[in-house]
């Protein structure tokens, strides 16, 4: 009897979960014999299970339910080759990462052009992880923690295009014919092939990007106001004023910048507000600083590997300061509210 697709569909998440009735698993074992390329999709279809399985480890992930979204929401038209697309999901959710492990999310969007479907896909990496990967030109990017870089999987237009929130490094594959753009809320940044950081957060004031090596063009869209602000060169920051759309470029040592990619980072006399802002999104935690006049306080110091509280203890012997951490609070939906830390001057 031959088996349509949309029944081995249904029933491969329980197979693969051994969650199923022996007749269900002969007709799954009888199609599987029945030709290479189901020996093929099967095969891809068990990695992409086994990465999910991992997933679910790390962020309690269900994997029964995350397999059933990939067969009925992403795959279109019914006629793709689905088992490519799971393969690409087991390979992104599988790479070798530079700190921790970021989590995967696809979304069922296409360009419109009838002849081409392009599926994008989101990377997100969660607060206190670094997520490395690689784009389809071969373009290496490092997520930060709490950012999220939404990208197509295969760039077929004049221009290659991706979408930051938060803070990302990319080293981009040079292609004279094909720019690469970075956009973000309202800064857009353009290149050819090159390395830099950029950090664009929505709720920020600012944004900017730090030229490692290589020549980046600026320019900002509010609305219908395009400005050009001209091209960067390496050891410089471009800061770009959200509110009144003005860029402000100085050198800079860029180490300081990208230390975040090994997961250290480096305060080079910043203020507390800058410091408590990065510890903040680092550790996913809520920093209230109680005694205004500390924000005025400049520090300078490298973190590796510490935990927050011995983060804190160690900006206690650089200044006059003193903290408490509060516990998190269960939510009436079962979440929990970030875990708060007020930071005091120090009682003499």
């Amino acid at each position: 009897m031959k088996i349509s697709f949309s029944e081995i569909e249904a029933l491969l998440p329980g197979y693969l979960s051994d969650d199923v009735s022996d007749k269900d698993r002969a007709v799954i074992d009888d199609w599987r014999n029945e030709s290479h390329e189901n020996v093929t999709f099967y095969h891809d279809s068990l990695k992409a299970w086994e990465a999910m399985t991992l997933l679910n480890e790390m962020e309690q992930f269900n994997s029964f339910e995350a397999l059933k979204k990939v067969n009925s929401k992403i795959l279109q038209p019914k006629s793709a080759n689905w088992w490519i697309i799971l393969q690409r999901v087991a390979a992104i959710l599988l790479l070798p990462l530079m700190v921790y492990s970021g989590y995967l999310t696809i979304q069922n969007r296409t360009r419109n052009n009838p002849q081409e479907q392009v599926m994008v896909q989101t990377i997100s990496s969660r607060q206190g992880m670094v997520t490395q990967f690689a784009l389809a030109d071969g373009t290496k990017v490092w997520l930060n923690s709490g950012s999220e870089l939404q990208f197509p999987t295969i760039f077929n237009s004049e221009k290659r295009e991706v979408i930051l929130k938060g803070e990302a490094f990319f080293e981009v594959t040079k292609n004279e014919k094909q720019p690469f753009r970075v956009n973000t809320n309202e800064l857009k940044v353009e290149v050819l092939g090159t390395s830099f950081n950029v950090v664009s957060f929505d709720d920020d004031t600012q944004s900017e990007v730090v030229l490692v090596t290589g020549k980046v063009a600026l320019s900002s869209e509010k609305g219908q106001i395009v400005k050009e602000y001209g091209n960067i060169i390496p050891g410089q920051r471009a800061i770009y004023e959200k509110e009144n759309q003005k860029v402000v470029t100085r050198e800079v040592d860029v180490a300081k910048y990208i230390a975040w990619r090994d997961g250290n980072l480096i305060f080079q006399d910043d203020s507390m507000e800058d410091v408590v802002k990065r510890l903040s999104r680092w550790f996913n935690v809520e920093i209230v600083i109680s005694d205004p006049e500390i924000n005025n306080y400049i520090y300078k110091a490298t973190f590796r590997n510490e935990n927050l509280v011995q983060v804190l203890n160690l900006l206690k012997l650089s200044a006059p300061i003193d903290y408490r951490i509060t516990d998190r609070k269960a939510l009436a939906n079962g979440d929990f509210t970030k875990q708060k830390v007020f930071l005091m001057k120090k009682k003499s």
